[in-house]
């Protein structure tokens, strides 16, 4: 399985290194890599993550160092694509079509399964806005991952809104790619079958006699 995360400018950006190590160390897992906002990049830098992903972490196709990149290059072959943490504006952003960002046009370029991990306080979990657009991904097929309980920083409290937890995340990942899987290998035809319809037309033909 190849995965591809994209780490949106949330405050849960400064734990994400666990679930990117704990997603490395799946045995189902084949390569794990990462693109960021440039927000997401103030709060952990891009070359921090790219000592232990032992790939390129890509933050804007302008002013990224190496050879040129688009979307589509980034997401062929993914088998999954994950937004985590995935902030307020960033669940904007995809919901509404838009392709500001890296993160966002990966969003629009990836035809495989889709999983978003909100990280946000409580009451903006709640308004009626991010609701919505939540609803929007949701209709448009995306896996939407429930959020965990912890200390926000940003509220200086333990609540509801916090990245959701690894075991729970990685069962409904595993799952989400397992149905795709499924839903796109052919069926078998099985030759019992064939063989019970060919003496069903033998014993037809042997019935027929010559008038």
């Amino acid at each position: 399985m190849k995965i591809l995360v994209g780490i949106s400018g949330s405050i849960g950006v400064l734990g994400i290194h666990a679930h990117l190590i704990s997603l490395m160390m799946e045995e189902e897992v084949e390569e794990v890599r990462a693109v960021m906002t440039p927000t997401a990049a103030r709060f952990l830098n891009p070359r921090a993550l790219e000592s232990f992903l032992r790939h390129p972490v890509h933050v804007d196709p302008w002013t990224d160092p190496g050879p040129g990149f688009s979307p589509p290059d980034l997401v062929q072959g993914v088998d999954l694509y994950l937004v985590a943490p995935a902030s307020a504006t960033t669940l904007s952003r995809c919901a509404a079509g838009s392709a500001e960002n890296l993160v966002a046009s990966c969003y629009l370029a990836h035809t495989g399964p889709v999983a978003f991990a909100p990280v946000m306080s409580r009451e903006m979990w709640e308004h009626p806005a991010v609701l919505r657009n939540l609803a929007l991904l949701k209709k448009y097929g995306a896996c939407l991952l429930p959020p965990g309980k912890g200390y926000l920083v940003t509220a200086r409290k333990h609540d509801r809104g916090a990245i959701c937890p690894y075991p729970v995340m990685w069962s409904r990942l595993k799952a989400l790619v397992d149905e795709k899987r499924v839903e796109g290998r052919p069926v078998e035809e099985n030759p019992e079958d064939e063989r019970s319809e060919e003496e069903t037309q033998g014993r037809g033909a042997a019935r027929q006699t010559p008038d």
